[in-house]
């Protein structure tokens, strides 16, 4: 019973809509021009769609070809979020209220149904997008660099890197890479070069298997007495950094057994003592000054072909993980101190100097050896997950030296992106990723190293000028 009295319904119903569709006037208030007439066309966008430069703004325009309406449901969506603040002004143009911000991509829909004509005929979609440039946020301001090195017996070349480095901090950044597993190779630079067709303006060197090669030992997995890599690194134009981790015996018994080295602390098997190393007469003593004279003739090697070299030594100390920093703030500092004025002694005065902050610790400026035995300060630092700006840090930086020295990113693994570093103000003045793994798509993908070493904000090697 039920369902026949539907059909009765449905056929009546079907015969007054024929009814309706041979007379539309009968129904009242319609009006036949609905809907019809030219439909709106944009004729300009403000800003132009497809740029990449554009200042930050509150406003975008779109003028359309005759007077507009907006639909009262309408659909405007900014990066897929719906726009709630839009409005007609001057009859024909579509005005999108925002407040953009630097180094970001903006792409505006303008669905149909939303902007009609006074007939109620409807634009068709239109979409198009935008990018800000971005902006440096660097405060020059909270530096007060020193004009010249540390050393006042600083090499020609030496003073010519510092004048380089002084002259782009806080512009632009270098790059740099850091040698493979043996310390001793431009591998890591290669690599970055097949990925992106370009060498980082950098390549850091380590003196980790000093032991192992001559004149200590006659062969080794790796000859560091041989300096054609790092000359040659030189010669095409590149800046040379070196690091050490420095090997030393475990205890005296192991002086001659060269298995039982460690730079590692390692929880007391390492009994090492830098207190000790740094005492005339005992034999941590000698052991030192042995590796520090054969470092020593290295350096001098390259001083004489006019090569400068960025030296970071007793890095990350604050951490007590190495045998440098196992016995305290105070002990570390005359260790570095004791290096500084033995290579001066020796003649080496091709370096800049770079101290090394664990990254972490609050207690950090306590490890500071002076303004007077320091160029430049540094973080090694492995928290970074997006390619963030980590300001935070660079400002920690900045208080342990009161402003006075150049802050660079002297370890990472994922690489902040220079363009979240100009927005955030941390301009480093170089980056350098570890080897192996942080050179891989876990850390930086290659698109980020396309994108990262095409910026204009970061340095590769053929963008050096001449330094020696």
């Amino acid at each position: 019973m039920k369902k026949f009295s539907l059909q009765i319904f449905l056929s009546a119903l079907l015969l007054i809509m024929a009814s309706c569709s041979d007379d539309d006037k009968s129904i009242p208030g319609y009006d036949s021009s609905y809907g019809t007439g030219d439909v709106p066309e944009v004729v300009s966008v403000a800003p132009e769609p497809g740029s990449e430069e554009c200042d930050t703004i509150n406003t975008v325009v779109i003028t359309y070809n005759m007077p507009i309406s907006i639909a009262p449901i309408h659909t405007i969506k900014i990066n897929n979020y719906y726009a709630d603040s839009v409005r007609v002004e001057n009859g024909n143009q579509l005005v999108i209220y925002l407040k953009t911000t630097g180094n970001k991509t903006y792409d505006i829909s303008i669905m149909s149904p939303t902007v009609h004509n006074g007939k109620y005929a409807y634009a068709p979609d239109y979409t198009f997008s935008f990018s800000t440039r971005i902006y440096n946020n660097f405060d020059a301001s909270l530096f007060d660099l020193a004009p010249e090195p540390c050393n006042t017996d600083a090499t020609e070349e030496a003073r010519a890197l510092y004048s380089y480095l002084l002259a782009q901090f806080g512009k632009s950044t270098l790059s740099a890479t850091m040698a493979l597993e043996n310390g001793w190779s431009i591998d890591s630079a290669e690599k970055l070069y097949q990925m992106t067709g370009k060498y980082p303006a950098i390549n850091s060197f380590d003196f980790m298997h000093l032991r192992w090669c001559p004149p200590f030992m006659t062969s080794g997995w790796v000859d560091i007495s041989n300096m054609s890599v790092v000359e040659k690194w030189a010669d095409e134009g590149g800046i040379v950094s070196m690091c050490w981790h420095w090997n030393v015996p475990k205890s005296q018994a192991d002086v001659k057994n060269i298995s039982n080295y460690a730079f590692y602390y390692n929880n007391g098997e390492n009994t090492f003592s830098v207190r000790q190393a740094i005492k005339s007469g005992t034999w941590q003593n000698t052991q030192i000054n042995e590796d520090l004279d054969v470092v020593a003739s290295r350096l001098l090697e390259l001083q004489s072909k006019g090569i400068a070299v960025l030296w970071r030594p007793l890095h990350e100390a604050s951490g007590a993980w190495f045998w440098w920093g196992a016995e305290g703030a105070v002990q570390y500092k005359k260790l570095w101190v004791y290096m500084y004025n033995y290579f001066k002694s020796k003649g080496v005065n091709n370096l800049l100097w770079v101290w090394t902050s664990e990254g972490t610790m609050i207690e950090d400026s306590r490890w500071y050896p002076g303004e007077e035995y320091v160029d430049i300060i540094g973080i090694d630092y492995y928290d970074i997950e997006q390619h963030e700006s980590i300001r935070k840090e660079f400002d920690q930086l900045i208080s342990i030296t009161g402003g006075k020295k150049m802050v660079t990113l002297s370890e990472c693994g994922a690489i902040p992106e220079i363009a979240a570093t100009l927005d955030g103000g941390d301009v480093w003045s170089w980056f350098m990723p570890w080897n192996g793994e942080y050179m891989s798509e876990k850390y930086n993908s290659v698109d980020f190293f396309n994108a990262q070493m095409q910026s204009v904000y970061v340095i590769s090697r053929d963008e050096l000028p001449k330094l020696r």
